[in-house]
């Protein structure tokens, strides 16, 4: 260290009795020396800087322990010159100036940063303080201070600064405008968009700014239609700062504002403003569309079943309205509550629902009637909602029960007929059985035909109305038309079927055994082969071919009956549509068979040669009632059929491949077994 400056020596001559006082004082003193000496050692091995002393005139300087220990420093850079070749080339001139200028005394500090390069030849940087001791006339002959390493310090407020500018980018390009106070209300961070939505000059918006003073300058230039208590109250009160609260700004100019405030830990909170004016738009003319479709449109809570919206329609039907004591719950509505709940639990659970069926009860009157409901989930005005359109069925309602005890007549005919049936087929009369099943075929074939034509009719017309309602623009005569032809159909519908029904049962005591549900096993080529016998009498009227390429030996277990009205189907769809009304094409039908996927499926091939089905007609033809030949002897209901047998009763599916000129194709596979059977 260096040597302690000397003071003045004292006069020679001092009273012995003084001279022994001076003499222990002396001692005292330099005990207590050595004591703070020793304190100054701790003090300067317990800093984290390092100390340095330079002597000017000499050019030396002294480093701590310490110093030399973060720095990595050895003898021989223990100089001015040498501290000085370790500043960063970039930093030095910095250093030097602020050297120069404390050393000629126009600071009264030495403060400095700059990197430093340690031992490993790495950069640290490095702070340093200093204060010049300086001789009678003002020269600087020492520089006592310490040095430190505050590369971390650095690091962080890099990185601080980094992320502020993220940040600061982040919000900049937000759709939203945004800003950000503290606890007293000042402003820590907005963007431009914030400042350009409310029209805001520097002078009023800058960092430290509180939120009252430009919520004032606001109400002041105009831009509020309330008094000021009631203004900062509604955007600045302990109810507006609510955590996930929204309220509505709307501006002079029109625009509206939805306004979300979040709350910070430390008291201060984050106010968000969107722009959700074409939104507003939007809402208002989905609400006069709604008015315009002639269906009643109810939308209420999910949570308590208060109404927000009803269209004319729902007013005028079921007597509801929105905020009324009768009639703003939608629950008054249901005459069993137990309905509306499995309602809401459907819709939280799946979004969307269709075909609900309720019996309700209009408001203030004790007349029941069936409703269709159809109910999507969605946010209503920050609400979880639902909208419900609801279709009066109560006059479907009584005729499906009508048409359900005609049904269950005809069951009871069938099931006669089939003891009939078995009874004359044990008794060995087939001879005679098919004059007779000829006679039931064309006896019911009139009614049957007439059911079968109403209800394609009506469902052409349900279809239709299906497409408009779809559309949004159904009109009342629409539905005023649907419904008369709704009630002539079912009427022709229920009479055709009763009177089939009668026929049936009085031809209870003949039946044929032309189909059947049962279940057995059977060998697919031995099936197949006597199916194509049974359909001779139609091929032998043309002059196709029909090739069977089925194995022998294939055992399946499956429902025989519902396989031959397939391939009976097929076959007859080719007769009427592969050749058209062509008596002297020759075509050749292929039927051939196999068993795919390890042996647990059966797949069947069936193709003819003939035009082929046109492109845009290949994705219809499995639709029901479609066909390119009615009137000319095409139903629409055979290829129908075979989509629904294979699907639904043999477990299978059917695809088709058709190439117009070049024939078609229909590939039919099902389980060989049933799944589960098949253990």
């Amino acid at each position: 260290m260096p040597e302690a400056i000397r003071a003045p020596d004292t006069p020679a001559r001092v009273p012995a009795r003084a001279a022994a006082s001076e003499g222990e004082n002396k001692a005292a003193a330099s005990e207590e020396a050595g004591r703070s000496l020793e304190r100054y050692k701790l003090a300067l091995r317990s800093t984290n800087d390092g100390i340095y002393d330079w002597d000017i005139p000499n050019n030396c300087i002294f480093f701590s322990e310490r110093a030399s220990e973060i720095f990595g420093l050895v003898n021989e850079e223990m100089t001015p010159d040498g501290w000085a070749r370790r500043i960063h080339d970039d930093d030095y001139p910095a250093y030097r100036d602020a050297h120069v200028r404390h050393l000629r005394g126009e600071t009264e500090r030495f403060v400095c940063e700059y990197r430093f390069c340690t031992g490993d030849d790495g950069w640290r940087w490095v702070r340093q303080h200093g204060i010049a001791l300086r001789d009678g006339e003002g020269r600087a002959v020492r520089l006592t201070g310490s040095v430190g390493d505050c590369t971390e310090v650095k690091e962080a407020e890099a990185r601080v600064e980094q992320e502020r500018a993220v940040l600061s980018a982040t919000l900049e390009h937000m759709e939203q405008g945004i800003f950000m106070a503290d606890a007293h209300g000042r402003l820590m961070a907005f963007n431009h968009r914030y400042q350009r939505m409310f029209d805001l000059p520097d002078s009023v918006c800058h960092g430290g700014a509180r939120v009252e003073d430009i919520l004032r300058h606001l109400h002041d230039r105009g831009d509020t239609d309330a008094p000021w208590s009631e203004v900062k109250e509604r955007f600045l009160g302990d109810s507006a700062r609510v955590d996930g609260r929204t309220h509505e700004v709307r501006r002079p100019d029109g625009t509206i504002l939805e306004a979300r405030t979040t709350t910070l830990p430390d008291g201060g909170f984050i106010r968000t403003f969107t722009d959700v004016s074409e939104r507003r738009r939007q809402e208002q003319a989905i609400t006069e569309i709604l008015e315009a479709i002639p269906l009643p449109i109810i939308v209420s809570s999910t949570i308590d079943s208060t109404i927000y919206y009803v269209n004319s329609h729902s007013q005028d039907t079921y007597n509801l309205c929105v905020g009324c004591e009768g009639g703003g719950n939608a629950l008054s509505l249901y005459v069993d509550p137990e309905d509306r709940r499995r309602l809401v639990d459907k819709v939280r659970k799946y979004k969307v629902v269709d075909g609900f069926e309720v019996e309700w009860r209009p408001i203030g009157t004790d007349r029941r009637m069936w409703v269709l409901l159809s109910a999507h989930a969605f946010t209503y005005q920050g609400h979880d909602a639902m909208l419900v359109t609801a279709a009066d069925i109560t006059e479907r309602k009584r005729m499906a029960a009508e048409l359900h005890r005609a049904k269950e007549d005809a069951e009871r005919a069938l099931a006669d007929l089939q003891a009939t049936q078995a009874s004359l087929i044990e008794a060995e009369k087939m001879a005679s059985l098919g004059g007779l099943v000829a006679g039931v075929a064309h006896e019911i074939n009139t009614p049957v035909g007439i059911a079968v034509t109403t209800a394609t009719f009506l469902q052409e017309k349900t279809e239709a109305l299906k497409a408009i309602f779809e559309t949004g623009k159904v009109k009342r005569s629409d539905f005023e038309s649907y419904l008369g032809s709704a009630m002539q159909s079912t009427d022709l519908m229920l009479t055709s079927t009763q009177r089939a029904a009668n026929l049936i049962q009085s031809f209870k005591q003949v039946a044929v055994d032309q189909t059947s549900d049962e279940r057995r096993r059977f060998d697919l080529k031995t099936y197949v082969d006597e199916v194509l016998l049974s359909l001779g009498p139609k091929l032998k009227r043309t002059n196709h071919t029909v090739i069977a390429a089925v194995p022998a030996d294939i055992e399946v277990d499956s429902w025989p009956g519902p396989l031959s009205q397939v391939v009976t189907n097929l076959v007859m769809n080719s007769i009427i549509h592969a050749w058209g009304d062509d008596a002297d094409a020759a075509g050749t039908i292929r039927v051939e068979g196999g068993l795919v996927d390890d042996g647990t499926r059966v797949e069947l091939r069936y193709s003819d040669d003939g035009r082929g089905i046109p492109p845009d007609h290949l994705s219809r033809i499995f639709e029901p009632f479609f066909t390119t030949r009615r009137g000319s002897g095409g139903s629409g209901l055979g290829l129908n059929i075979v989509f629904n047998i294979v699907r639904q009763t043999l477990k299978g599916t059917v695809d088709v491949d058709s190439v117009p000129g070049r024939g078609t194709t229909f590939t039919v596979r099902f389980p060989r077994v049933p799944e589960a059977d098949a253990a």
